[in-house]
């Protein structure tokens, strides 16, 4: 695997580590309780909704744009990508990117990741509301007989919406660049301390937490990626590589537009890193026939 930043043992790794998805939750029909809303009924359903501005925005676009299919590595799922994917709508998710922003800026975030092309659309559109600088992790198919190294904190995860697997890998020229700055200016305000220290905060964002498999990797392989990176930042500096630096890098948020709550995702990365998701909607059931979708505080409302 080609490497973007000059190759030093802290940037290095012999064999990435993997990262299992958990089982699909098996839907087979409506799960949500209580009767379907008709799409004319919509609007009365999210006027009386404990949705935010932001979550019923986004839940307007996913329920006039989305529809349920069976993804061949992923069972029973959203097909979003004209929402998410493929479009950038501020339209859409311009109050719900305005909301996860302030969460951000008020945690404190030095840094966001974002896994893959599928989730930069609204990952940008998180960074350049909130003024936090956001790196894309690349997507990489696995090779069958994996040579290496890799990159600092890379990780293999199952892929969802196909066969095989992934290799995610942060592009470590980018973190330096963004990091080296941070880094040099925490070192000055400390500037004769015996052991400086440095604190960067990382807060993740996807454009769907569906199992929290990849939220718990990049969760717990970020700190990895940043302890390289700063590292290597110490190690370029003239006297910098001998002094006693402690760095603490922590993860400290996630934010996404939709959370697929019947796969427990929050519970799963509560339990996992202590961190809760926050999300714009909730799906709490998707049903195949006839379409419909449901919403944490809305309701099951059929898809138009």
């Amino acid at each position: 695997m080609p490497m973007d930043t000059p190759t030093t043992s802290t940037t290095l790794t012999a064999q990435p580590r993997r990262f299992d998805r958990a089982v699909e939750a098996p839907v087979d029909g409506p799960v949500a309780s209580g009767p379907t809303i008709p799409p004319a009924d919509l609007e009365a359903a999210l006027a009386r909704s404990a949705l935010t501005e932001g979550g019923r925005a986004l839940a307007r676009g996913l329920l006039r744009t989305a529809r349920p299919v069976i993804f061949p590595g992923g069972g029973l799922g959203l097909d979003y990508a004209s929402l998410l994917k493929t479009a950038a709508r501020p339209d859409v998710v311009g109050a719900h990117v305005q909301e996860a922003a302030r969460y951000l800026v008020d945690r404190g975030v030095d840094l966001l990741f974002v896994p893959g092309m599928s989730g930069y659309p609204i990952g940008a559109m998180y960074s350049l509301a909130s003024g936090i600088p956001a790196v894309l992790l690349k997507k990489q198919r696995h090779a069958l007989d994996p040579t290496g190294p890799y990159p600092a904190g890379a990780f293999v995860i199952p892929s969802y919406t196909g066969d095989g697997d992934t290799v995610i890998s942060a592009d470590l020229t980018a973190v330096r660049d963004i990091l080296a700055d941070l880094v040099a200016g925490q070192l000055a305000i400390q500037d004769g301390a015996p052991r400086p220290l440095i604190t960067i905060r990382v807060a993740g964002a996807d454009e769907i937490i569906d199992k929290a498999a990849m939220a718990q990797a990049i969760t717990e392989t970020a700190p990895e990626v940043c302890h390289a990176v700063v590292r290597g930042i110490l190690d370029g500096q003239p006297g910098a590589s001998g002094r006693d630096v402690e760095i603490d890098v922590r993860v400290v948020a996630w934010v996404t537009p939709l959370l697929k709550g019947y796969n427990r995702p929050a519970e799963r990365l509560a339990a996992a890193t202590g961190i809760v998701p926050m999300a714009g909607v909730t799906i709490t059931a998707i049903q195949l026939d006839p379409p419909a979708i449901g919403i944490a505080g809305l309701g099951l409302v059929a898809v138009r």
